[in-house]
């Protein structure tokens, strides 16, 4: 009876969790900073606000198209390599724009295949995030790690764009190599994690 009234284990001493939740943490603030940085680079590029909000539908689409079909294939797929990966693509995406720049070879139709590439991946990285929590926390812990990242990412959200204004007034590519740098970290969390994402399969 003593133990069934235990509190549970705080988050803090969980220490899979505070991995995931730091790289996410990184990588959420670093994707606010990005997105507001990439209409304010179309606009510097072509002038054309139409443009700049196309780049962000683009942006938007692929968690339309790809919410259910990404949810199934997250059943299937190994979770922890499939965010690896996301956000290697990710990194590697994002840190093309600020090497354009830096040859001058950046044009609009590159910001719109980044922006295209940047919301399908980010699709199949959130419901594997989302998916794998369970069996990173406790039972226990789960409405509080739950609500612990809804209001992370409501910190970054206010944040990240502040941030974003303030590196591309610094520099246009600066904002866009921040972001990759921050999925470089959210891979490096990533891979220090010992928890399974998911229950071993039994053969077929």
């Amino acid at each position: 009876a003593g133990q069934s009234q235990r509190p549970p284990r705080p988050l803090w001493r969980n220490l899979d969790y505070m991995l995931l939740w730091s790289g996410q943490t990184v990588s959420s603030t670093g994707t606010q900073i990005s997105q507001l940085a990439f209409p304010l680079l179309i606009l510097a590029l072509t002038h054309s606000p139409a443009s700049a909000g196309f780049a962000g539908a683009l942006r938007a689409l692929p968690y339309l198209i790809f919410s259910l079909p990404a949810g199934a294939l997250i059943d299937r797929w190994d979770r922890k390599r499939t965010m690896i990966v996301c956000d290697i693509g990710r990194a590697l995406s994002m840190a093309s724009i600020p090497l354009a720049l830096a040859l001058g070879q950046l044009g609009v139709l590159q910001i719109y295949i980044v922006s295209l590439i940047e919301g399908t991946l980010f699709v199949f990285f959130n419901i594997a995030e989302v998916a794998c929590l369970p069996r990173v926390v406790s039972r226990e812990q789960l409405s509080a790690a739950n609500a612990q990242n809804q209001a992370t990412d409501g910190v970054t959200s206010l944040v990240g764009p502040s941030l974003g204004g303030v590196f591309y007034a610094a520099g246009s590519s600066i904002p866009f190599l921040a972001d990759a740098i921050s999925y470089a970290a959210s891979v490096c969390s990533l891979f220090f994690i010992k928890a399974k994402f998911q229950k071993e399969r039994s053969g077929v």
